[in-house]
């Protein structure tokens, strides 16, 4: 959840800048079938941009570059093979070298102002990556590019623990032009095919939302999901089919509720349309919601109850419906993943600024095999850390022969 006001203004203005579609039909999905044209290069005017002006990136901006090429043989490098653990962390602005979006990171309107920030962050980002037992897979959001993860895995590798070549990282470009965020996996095990994403659209606000922000004989709309990738494995045999998702901010707000929940089944239906290649594979959709769930109080209580359906889009995706790993979180007050700073004070109060909008979902044959989940709170979140506003899940299951 951004934490600065730059971001929401970016944003919003790529929202203004796409015009509302007119006469399509309501079950209309556009698939993309060629190079997606990107939307035209973000600049604030100029009453806008004031002293960060130097931080908005003129036109032409540079384009994000990918690593999402399986190998030929695909690897796994875990040292136990009996078990599959992953985590889940939004890692915060995981930028270097300025970015692709129309704000330069590092930079004043990024949270880390120069490069040295933006490598203490690395460092840090990478000390919580090492209190999790360094993962097996792991997905992040808000990464620069390939570029960010192999420092990151560089970093894990000289100073945390993690074997040389152990590693590796993917990410296939999306399409947030905004801020340039993408999401990205490092893992020990190579996927069998090369990482896809959907760049499909579908009109909004879908069927059963229940966002309430559209009025009657409004025009139709499309909406996409900008940052998503499909992913898949065979970890000791068994197909594994990995969703990854950073979806669009702020669940009390309408208008991005209705967008959010479009995102969502945009996902669904894509790795629907990948497990009718792999009928068999089990399912984990992963990453930022940015939303609540209806079935699972977190620890800021009630006041957290969704007003989209996203979380539901997801969830059925598979019959029977995927698990959220936070239902076996049994302590209310640890069932967060995010520091929303609700009174502005700068100071983490716990209580009501503590949200679960990160989450983990899997399907019925990984829930059976899960060993522990957890979420894993290292660190106090305050104004100026250099830490992520976020904290990561964690999981383990039985791979063992037999199990």
């Amino acid at each position: 959840m951004p934490t600065f006001t730059i971001s929401l203004l970016l944003s919003l203005l790529v929202t203004a800048l796409v015009p509302p579609v007119t006469s399509l039909p309501q079950n209309l999905i556009l698939q993309q079938t060629g190079p997606i044209k990107h939307l035209s290069h973000i600049a604030l005017p100029l009453s806008s941009q004031s002293d960060h002006s130097d931080d908005l990136r003129p036109r032409p901006q540079p384009h994000p570059t990918g690593c999402s090429e399986a190998p030929t043989t695909p690897g796994d490098r875990r040292e136990d093979k009996t078990v599959l653990t992953i985590g889940n962390f939004n890692a915060e602005w995981l930028f270097l070298d300025g970015g692709t979006g129309g704000l330069r990171c590092p930079g004043r309107s990024c949270p880390w102002k120069n490069k040295a920030m933006a490598l203490d962050h690395m460092n840090h980002v990478a000390q919580t990556i090492a209190s999790l037992g360094l993962p097996d897979i792991i997905h992040l959001s808000e990464v620069e590019g390939c570029n960010a993860l192999d420092e990151l895995i560089k970093v894990l590798e000289n100073d945390h623990g993690a074997g040389q070549g152990t590693y590796r990282g993917y990410l296939v470009p999306g399409r947030d032009t905004a801020l340039g965020q993408q999401v990205a996996l490092i893992t020990k095990i190579d996927p069998t095919d090369h990482l896809t994403r959907t760049d499909d659209r579908i009109i909004y606000p879908v069927p059963g939302s229940t966002c309430g922000f559209t009025k009657p004989g409004t025009p139709s709309r499309l909406q996409g999901n900008s940052k998503n990738y499909i992913a898949r494995f065979v970890v000791n045999g068994v197909g594994i089919t990995l969703g990854g998702t950073h979806l669009i901010a702020y669940p009390d707000k309408r208008d991005r509720c209705e967008k959010r929940e479009a995102q969502a089944q945009v996902l669904s239906q894509a790795i629907q349309a990948q497990l009718s290649s792999f009928p068999s594979d089990e399912v984990i959709i992963m990453g930022d919601f940015n939303d609540y769930d209806d079935q699972i109080i977190d620890a800021a209580g009630v006041i957290d109850t969704p007003i989209s359906q996203a979380l539901n889009h997801l969830r059925t995706t598979t019959s029977p419906p995927l698990f959220n790993l936070a239902h076996t979180w049994h302590n209310q007050s640890e069932r967060y993943t995010n520091w929303y700073d609700r009174n502005g004070d700068c100071v983490d109060g716990g209580g009501d600024e503590h949200v679960l909008i990160d989450h983990v979902l899997v399907s019925a044959g990984l829930r059976g095999r899960l060993m522990e989940s957890r979420p894993v709170h290292k660190y106090k979140n305050f104004c100026g850390t250099v830490d992520s506003d976020h904290w990561p899940i964690y999981a383990k299951f039985d791979f063992a022969p037999g199990s």
